[in-house]
Order: C-alpha cells, then structure tokens, then sequence
C-alpha cells in the first residue's frame, strides 16, 4: 500500500523503468504519437497517485488532487479496457497489451506481476463472506487470456499460460498453470 510520498516515488520510479524497456519514451512522445505503451503507463501512474491520495489525509489542495488523479485513473481505465482498483498490486505492475483487464477489488497481488491482456483475476460469482478473492504471490506472469477465480493462493513465480482457468490453489513455486481448468505444469 502507497501510504508515504517516498513509496510512492519508489513504485513510480521502478514502474517507470520497465514500461521504458518495452518502449515508453516520455510524456511528449505519449501525447504525440498515442502509443499504447504510453497510455498503459499513464494509467499506472494515475493508478499509484490515486493510491496514494486515497491512502493518505490532507487538506483541501489534496482532496483536489485526489480527485483529479482519480477522475484520470478512471478515465484511462475506460478508454484502455483496464479495471483496477486501488491497492490490489505491489510494486512492478507490467501491463504489456491493454484491453479486457479486470481486476476485483479485493484480490491482493504481490510483486512484479506483468499481465498480458484479456485477464480476469475475479471472485467465484460470490459475493459472500469470507475470502473469495486470488492472492497471488511475486513475480507471476499471467498470460494473454487467462483467468484467476475464486479465493485461490498462487505461489511465487508461476507462469500461467494464455487462455489458462486457474480455480485452484497452486503452492509450488517456479511452475506453469496451464489448461481449463488449470493444471501443473513443471519446468
């Protein structure tokens, strides 16, 4: 959770880095050539203010800023096909291709996550009491459309393979989930 402006600097510092890797080249290129990249990193960058003005009291200068990252986040989120709430993911979100990501409210993500597009990480239908939400672990990589449902653990660095339907929970680490509904596949 973003709580402090040193965290909030590190997340956007470190994201910033891995969308420049597969081609963000700053906030003119963005504006002029519309790149996706851009404007998925645009999303990630209103997504963590938006969590840290949510996360964190002021007065009204940052009510007026909380809005207006909120206004952008939402806005982006529309216009990208990207639905994620605030303070499901930790540092290193890596959205690779836009379009068709949901992400419920209450499934937490860990660490260095990249999505791929197309990708539900949803609950079960329900919404009872209790855990009905993934918690997936560091470092998993979830493939073109793959989906994570219901209140399942994922353990650290899984790969989960396109069109994958995880509704199981996976505590082996390192290896790849695969299939429908989604089986272990080790490396």
């Amino acid at each position: 959770m973003i709580d402090t402006k040193e965290k909030l600097n590190d997340y956007l510092s470190f994201e910033k880095g891995l969308y420049q890797k597969i081609g963000y080249k700053g906030k003119l290129h963005s504006f002029v050539t519309d790149c996706e990249v851009g404007m998925i990193y645009r999303y990630i960058h209103a997504l963590r203010h938006d969590e840290y003005f949510s996360n964190t009291n002021g007065g009204l200068f940052h009510k007026i800023r909380h809005l207006y990252y909120r206004r952008i986040h939402n806005t982006l989120g529309i216009r990208s096909g990207i639905s994620i709430p605030i303070n499901t993911f930790e540092k290193g979100l890596l959205i690779y291709h836009s379009q068709g990501i949901i992400v419920h409210r209450d499934a937490r993500i860990g660490e260095n996550c990249k999505l791929h597009g197309l990708t539900c990480i949803g609950n079960n239908g329900s919404e009872s009491d209790g855990r009905n939400t993934p918690i997936i672990g560091n470092n998993v990589d979830i493939g073109v459309g793959a989906s994570i449902i219901g209140g399942i653990e994922i353990a650290d660095d899984i790969k989960i393979a396109a069109g994958a339907v995880v509704c199981r929970s996976c505590h082996h680490e390192g290896v790849i989930l695969a299939g429908v509904p989604a089986k272990e596949i080790i490396k």
